[in-house]
């Protein structure tokens, strides 16, 4: 259910039914009547507005986890990396980051294009606390993905206050690297999913192919070829990818 609501999410913001940081009706519409047909529940439009709040909430603790000293960040597996030592001091001080450290993050490319682009309007850097969060529990749908408690975010910061504020500086001077790399990224999938959008088939297989430099034949290749041609979103994001993480992806193919 998770991944059917971002897919389709993801669809309709390269259509361009999300022309700010709001959806379109139609969009929302989408999502409600397919996943009741699907899945044979009641899902309404605020089910869905809420539950796209919750990714928000989501999206919004992974860039403030990636901001911590001390953190790693393994682009292939899409994974937040750190040490024992480093873990242990983190989750001591943030219990709710733990399931986003040492594991792959389900759906974060799906993310990063559903709701990815809204942060980076903002600051990259903000906290819990500088963050004013609707409630996304009432009368919300239960997709598998926890709601952050708030309140006691801002009560440890409070209590920490001054930590954040040695610490405030060094994100001031951080903030505008973060933003400069996030808009380059985006930039970067913007574009590959402009081409793709334009002349995707084609341009795909000429991408694919590409990669017999880097010691793929050619068999193989037209396999990947056929394989995204069936997976739109996959093979978006594989177009959006630097040669050497194309690389890593079809090393692992077909696991991945």
């Amino acid at each position: 259910m998770e991944r059917l609501f971002l897919d389709i999410l993801a669809e309709e913001t390269q259509k361009g039914n999300k022309p700010s940081n709001t959806f379109r009706s139609v969009s929302i519409n989408r999502v409600a009547t397919t996943i009741s047909e699907k899945f044979q529940v009641q899902c309404a439009t605020k089910h869905v507005e809420n539950h796209l709040r919750t990714i928000k909430n989501t999206w919004k603790t992974i860039c403030t986890i990636r901001e911590e000293s001390g953190l790693g960040w393994d682009e292939n597996l899409r994974m937040i990396t750190c040490d024992e030592v480093t873990y242990d001091a983190i989750v001591t001080a943030h219990p709710k980051y733990g399931p986003y450290l040492n594991k792959k993050i389900d759906f974060y490319d799906e993310m990063a294009l559903v709701v990815g682009q809204d942060m980076a309007t903002g600051s990259f850097a903000k906290t819990f606390a500088d963050i004013e969060l609707d409630d996304v529990n009432e009368g919300s749908m239960p997709l598998n993905i926890d709601t952050q408690d708030i309140e006691e975010e801002k009560t440890k910061l409070s209590s920490s206050g001054t930590s954040k504020r040695k610490r405030k500086n060094v994100q001031d001077n951080v903030e505008d690297d973060h933003i400069k790399l996030v808009s380059e990224k985006l930039g970067e999938i913007a574009e590959a999913l402009k081409k793709f959008t334009q002349d995707q088939t084609p341009h795909m297989y000429e991408e694919v192919m590409s990669m017999e430099k880097e010691g793929f034949d050619d068999e193989f290749l037209c396999e990947v070829f056929d394989y995204l041609g069936k997976n739109e979103l996959e093979a978006k994001v594989f177009l959006a990818k630097k040669p050497k993480h194309r690389k890593l992806w079809l090393q692992k193919f077909p696991q991945s």
